[in-house]
Parts: structure tokens; sequence; C-alpha cells
């Protein structure tokens, strides 16, 4: 679900490096709110968060960044977009902004992202960190060992993002795509996706994300950052999620001392953008 117009305007920041696209609640709206930092998936950008922002902008200042190499924000220019280099590009960007969350909300790779973000002492007064259908594990089995490297080989092919544009102008192509996320999304979300994957640019920054991206040392890093410094961990999981299956979730809350662990009944990978009404409800502001 979208809402336009959202209550974010956009902003073309220089951080770490990159040039940012960044959407974010007006400099005159509430500044004694605290901040919330919403932070997209994979091949995603900042606008999968529009119809949440209504609902939070209540209770929050938001902050929601296309991720590097995704939507309107430039990549790295030697494609290593790891989760370590990410998240310090990422920081870089707080620090240019002089922003501060005290809540944090990921979705699926985001997630991972704000996890590592914490871990690296990025999130100094963050006191809410929400994953929603978090990708915190590696692919288990044989995916695990052949999804990077094939990830490594498409994207150092120069004609594939161009290819992959063109094939999300075919009318079923992308609805195809999100219904197997096992989301139900409604027609302007599903164009969101649409235009995205209509950008060779995107295209070659979701690949070349994938392609480095490791997230094997996070959880045990974590449990031991947590036992030191606690912090209210919620990890959220939509039932339907064909994506990154729920269990992950539940196994991962388990693991991590005070950490808790919420079923989202019904809902896909794409929850917030199916039910946005959940993410305030999560972070308990109703909603």
């Amino acid at each position: 679900m979208l809402l336009d117009p959202a209550p974010l305007e956009e902003a073309r920041p220089t951080a770490g490096g990159l040039r940012w696209h960044v959407r974010r609640s007006p400099a005159t709206e509430a500044p004694d709110r605290p901040l919330l930092l919403l932070l997209h998936g994979t091949g995603s950008s900042s606008r999968s968060w529009d119809g949440c922002a209504p609902l939070l902008a209540g209770r929050y200042r938001m902050l929601a960044p296309d991720l590097p190499g995704h939507g309107g924000s430039s990549g790295f220019a030697d494609g290593a977009a790891s989760l370590p280099r990410m998240a310090q590009a990422l920081a870089a960007l707080l620090r240019a902004l002089d922003a501060a969350p005290v809540a944090v909300a990921g979705h699926s790779a985001g997630a991972a992202l704000m996890l590592q973000l914490w871990l690296d002492g990025a999130l100094p007064q963050a006191r809410t960190l929400l994953s929603l259908n978090g990708a915190l594990k590696p692919l288990p089995g044989l995916a695990g060992a052949v999804f990077p490297p094939l990830a490594r080989a498409m994207a150092a092919l120069p004609l594939l993002p161009w290819l992959a544009a063109r094939a999300a102008s075919r009318p079923r192509a992308v609805q195809h795509l999100v219904d197997s996320t096992g989301s139900r999304l409604d027609a302007p979300a599903v164009a969101h996706y649409r235009a995205l994957l209509r950008q060779p640019a995107h295209v070659s920054g979701a690949l070349r994300m994938m392609a480095h991206w490791d997230v094997g040392p996070l959880v045990p890093a974590l449990r031991r950052r947590i036992a030191q410094a606690p912090v209210a961990l919620l990890l959220a999981a939509g039932s339907a999620d064909s994506t990154v299956n729920p269990r992950q979730s539940e196994r991962v809350a388990r693991q991590l001392p005070g950490a808790r662990f919420r079923l989202l009944p019904g809902l896909g990978h794409l929850a917030h953008e199916e039910a946005p009404g959940v993410v305030g409800e999560l972070l308990g502001g109703g909603g």
C-alpha cells in the first residue's frame, strides 16, 4: 500500500563518498519528536515506507534513505556492497545529517544493516530496534553455496541490468515477482517496484549487494554484544512470507538475550506494505 503524498521531503546529501537520496520529515515538523530510521530491503527503496509514514508522523520524525546502489542513491565505485561497508556508509550519512535515531525499523536485508549499525556503535541513542522479516541468517544448504557466486557472476554481466529492466516492462512480470513474496500489494505499490526494476542502475545495485552480502558473523556477534548492552529488539515475521522463512526470526530471537518474536498472521515478506499500520503497532504507537 502506498499513500501519496507521504509526509516526507526528499533530499540529496553527500556522505561516505556517496550521493544519497533520502526521504525525511520536514525540518519544521515537531523537532522535539524522536527520530525513526527506516531501512528498506534489497531491491526496494525508501518509498516502500510511504504507506507507514502518515501513520507514524504523529509520533516520530522519520528518515528513510535509499540504500547504496538502490533507487536514487549512488553505489560504490568498485561495486563491493558488503554489509560492513554499507553500514559504514550509512553511519557517515547519519553523522552528516546530525541524525540520532531513537528507534530503527529494518526490513529484510535492511534489518541486518540495522543490527550491524548497532553493533558498530553507530546508533548510540537507539532504544528500540524492529526487524521485519529480517534476512539475518545465510541461505541454507545448496542455495547458500550457489547463490552468492551466482549473484557475483550476474553482477559482472554488463548487459544483465538492461535485460532485466526490459523484462520489467512486461505487464505481468513484476506482479508475479511481488506475488512470489507471499504478499498481496495494491496497484500503486506494484508500480513502485516496476519503476525500480526499469532502472538498470538499481538492478545492478541490488545484484552487487547480494553478491557481497555475508550475514554469517552477525548473530554470534549480536549474542555477545547484547549480553553486555541490552537493547529492545523485536523480530516480527509474516506467517505467509515465502522469501524468508518466519522460523528464522523465531530462532534468532531465541538466540539473543532479551529479544522478542512476533508472528504476523497472513502477511508475506512485504508485510509493511500490505499492512502499514502493523509498523506503528509494533513500535508501540498504534496505527
